[in-house]
């Protein structure tokens, strides 16, 4: 299932220095309700000081970030840095609709037109699941830090 929002599907652009706000929101937001199943409040408070305007600022500068927009809102994210998928989060009131899955396929594409035949990606614990269904096969655990999954896949041609 593709996400539709008032019947229109998302957009998907490259993110500009006008979106930091409305991805810092949306990250947060993802964090507090997605995550916080999986991790400690401590951990939750970590991934929360991730999300803000200023840290995004930098990212922006250092990955190729994308965006999801629909209805004149972002509801999804996606970044790719070298050979790695980084920061997907996809607003939780439309999660398991498609979006996610539109994003990583947006990004495989866009990486294998850079000639990236490998992807890497660390997962959330809460995610996990959804990059193995998409192909992902896990690597190791990584438990510093925010514990994590390192995950990869072969682009196919």
């Amino acid at each position: 299932m593709v996400v539709k929002l008032d019947g229109k599907l998302p957009v998907i652009r490259r993110a500009t220095r006008d979106d930091v706000d409305a991805l810092a929101e949306l990250i947060d937001r993802t964090v507090v309700q997605s995550n916080a199943p999986d991790y400690p409040p401590a951990t939750l408070a970590e991934l929360r000081a991730f999300a803000n305007p200023a840290r995004l600022l930098e990212l922006l500068a250092d990955r190729e970030c994308f965006v999801a927009v629909a209805d004149g809102r972002i509801v999804g994210t996606i970044s790719l840095g070298g050979e790695r998928l980084r920061q997907m989060y996809v607003a939780p009131e439309i999660q398991k609709g498609g979006l996610g899955r539109q994003l990583v396929e947006f990004l495989e594409a866009h990486a294998r037109a850079q000639g990236i035949a490998e992807l890497a990606l660390h997962s959330s614990l809460t995610a996990r699941g959804f990059y193995e269904r998409m192909g992902y096969r896990m690597i190791e655990y990584l438990p510093q830090g925010v514990p994590t999954w390192l995950m990869t896949k072969r682009l196919s041609p």
